[in-house]
């Protein structure tokens, strides 16, 4: 989420912030015209050869169309070579005009961008759809008229010097983390949209709202059933219900030596909470600032000032603010001062827990027992664990069973029990049956890491360097030592038969 306390100015990149990207098309648009080398001098935030050249103000048009022809070897007309170079970008949404022009009547807003005289003409849309660009960006930095480009130094530093811009009172909003960086580090503020991500919102005029919050690890049945209750509540009053999270987890901030089991990365965690019928999902960054933060100055800085709450909805037993001392009717105290209800949610009872309430911990304590059935009834789906394939020792392919070695995409996801597992793969492909080991394969090598390793029933072809996506069903047996490797490899067979029938039957 972001907080604007203090901002003056408003700094947008083009590409892939204001105006989505589609490498691809234009790659493909290249091919078309026997360029297909053209991937060589393309990547995701600077180009190179004429395409660098062009963007930095080296060469002007006409020489880059000329260069292209002599680099490729290819009779094309100016018109061919331009199009295909403007496939790059898509057309600029309009919400993102309007969200643009709305910033301009409070902030100094400027446009910052690495970019060429091709591409910047699409900048144009937004007086075709009726919002001036006099009347949106005080001024555009262009790389290609600077002779300057990100991420270097020297283009931040000559913006802010001709604009007359205080580092502290400006914000950046990149999609490049290296731009991010560099803007951070000469003190101003930065916001790192994800690709095709509609931020809009994170702008917007703060209407009223009901809201409810939480760090939400695993939005598991509880967490769905207290956001029930604030779209309930949101319907009733006819408004707009906003879910706000943290990110990183608190205790991390607050004991340098923590390292959480987390149930879900902050992409999955972000995703599942829009699934669950909100206006808006914000995510808050964790610092010290926020941790010192007393729960009255919290819920009137943040939730007031910043996202005008009407009314809060809280969990049953949450607490926040600095030293967690303030509880529920001290909330609803500060509330009655700030002309904001609070209500607090029923808890919802695992039934197979006696009184216990469905949570996080709860769910994590299953996965670390290995009861797969346990922590799919909380989360109310299987548990998912990504990672990408990293070369392994192929013992398992000299015995007739090759596994891809998993390389957790996120070093904070929850590890289940060690085990053997029935699991689902989910690849580009389609889905897979796969049959999952999680120790130090005791028979074969004596390893002190655990390792993650899936065998892929029915597939054949190349997975390193893909992205695996696991799903736990079921932990049918532990990891065991065999005298041999014949013993093992009997074993395996057996493992391999009852995942696919277990598997089947589901």
């Amino acid at each position: 989420m972001l907080r604007l306390k203090g901002i003056r100015n408003i700094v947008f990149d083009f590409g892939g912030v204001l105006v989505d990207l589609k490498p691809e098309a234009c790659l493909e648009a290249f091919d078309r015209l026997g360029m297909e080398r053209v991937r060589e001098y393309l990547t995701p935030y600077g180009h190179k050869g004429p395409f660098g050249l062009l963007e930095e103000g080296k060469i002007d048009l006409p020489t880059f169309r000329d260069q292209l022809r002599a680099l490729f070897q290819v009779k094309v007309s100016d018109e061919a070579l331009d199009a295909a170079w403007a496939a790059f970008l898509l057309d600029i949404p309009v919400n993102k005009m309007r969200m643009v022009h709305a910033l301009a009547k409070h902030y100094r807003v400027f446009l910052l961008s690495n970019t060429n005289a091709i591409h910047i003409q699409k900048l144009q849309q937004f007086e075709t759809r009726g919002f001036p660009l006099s009347e949106c960006f005080e001024r555009l930095f262009l790389s290609y008229e600077m002779g300057l480009s990100k991420p270097g130094k020297g283009i931040f530093e000559r913006m802010m010097q001709d604009a007359d811009m205080i580092p502290e009172e400006t914000l950046l909003v990149d999609d490049a983390p290296a731009n991010c960086q560099t803007a951070a580090s000469l003190g101003m503020q930065t916001y790192q949209p994800r690709p095709f991500e509609d931020f809009t919102s994170e702008f917007s005029t703060k209407e009223p709202c009901v809201l409810t919050l939480g760090f939400f690890d695993g939005v598991h049945k509880g967490h769905q059933y207290l956001i029930e209750e604030a779209v309930r509540e949101g319907r009733a009053r006819n408004l707009p219900v906003k879910v706000l999270s943290f990110w990183p987890h608190p205790r991390t901030i607050l004991h340098s030596d923590f390292y959480p089991q987390l149930l879900t990365s902050l992409e999955e965690k972000e995703a599942l909470l829009r699934e669950q019928g909100v206006d808006a999902v914000h995510t808050l960054t964790f610092d010290q600032e926020l941790a010192a933060m007393s729960a009255e100055v919290f819920m009137r800085e943040v939730l007031r000032d910043e996202l005008n709450v009407a009314c809060l909805v809280i969990g049953f037993d949450h607490r926040f603010g600095a030293s967690r001392s303030d509880g529920f009717e001290d909330y609803v105290r500060y509330g009655r001062w700030l002309a904001m209800d609070v209500r607090r949610a029923q808890p919802l009872i695992h039934p197979k827990d006696g009184e216990t309430p469905i949570s996080s911990s709860l769910i994590r304590r299953a996965l670390l027992a290995g009861d797969m059935e346990r922590a799919r009834y909380g989360l109310g789906r299987y548990y998912e664990l990504s990672g990408v394939v990293v070369q392994g020792k192929r013992i398992g392919r000299t015995i007739g069973f090759p596994t891809a070695n998993i390389e957790p995409m996120d070093p904070n996801k929850l590890l289940p029990m060690a085990g053997v597992y029935a699991v689902w793969v989910r690849l580009d492909s389609g889905m897979y049956k796969g049959m999952l080991n999680i120790g130090r394969r005791p028979t074969l090598q004596d390893e002190s890491d655990l390792n993650l390793e899936v065998h892929l029933l029915n597939y054949e072809g190349d997975l390193y360097g893909k992205i695996l996506r696991l799903q736990f069903v079921s932990r049918f047996r532990s990891e065991m030592h065999f005298p041999d490797v014949d013993a093992l490899v009997k074993q395996l067979q057996k493992d391999k038969c009852y995942v696919d029938d277990f598997l089947k039957r589901l």
